[in-house]
């Protein structure tokens, strides 16, 4: 099991954050928990402790599932759509749809530094 620490702490948090059919990749997760480039711990810990969090709300930076690899995929999948997200034929989501956006309260909450809400803000940009 992944050892409790700030970061993965941090990390839990937002996933549990993440709405009922909205998505974040795993970078987005590792960005907002001031890990600009964790994509693979935020994997690792939701590999040892994702039971605890709505775990199926993360998923690759391309729209796609990642867990086929380690044999949660159609689960996951199941889970997505139970939600209400949509995959394409070749089993995407349309992250323009379904990405989560954190409010200005999140991100206060988080006590982000100043260079990784402007990170937020430019990589995570604002759902039209």
């Amino acid at each position: 099991m992944e050892k409790s620490n700030p970061f993965t702490d941090r990390v839990l948090e937002i996933i549990r954050a993440i709405p009922r059919g909205k998505v974040l990749s795993y970078g987005q997760v590792a960005l907002l928990a001031g890990a600009p480039r964790g994509a693979r711990q935020v994997g690792r810990i939701l590999y040892a402790r994702g039971r605890s969090v709505p775990w199926q709300r993360v998923i690759n930076r391309y729209g796609g599932l990642s867990t086929y690899k380690v044999g949660t995929g159609p689960e996951q999948r199941a889970l997505l759509e139970k939600e209400g997200v949509v995959f394409t034929k070749d089993g995407i989501v349309d992250l323009k749809k379904y990405q989560w956006r954190p409010g200005a309260h999140m991100i206060e909450k988080l006590q982000l530094p100043e260079d990784v809400v402007f990170e937020i803000n430019r990589k995570l940009p604002f759902q039209k």
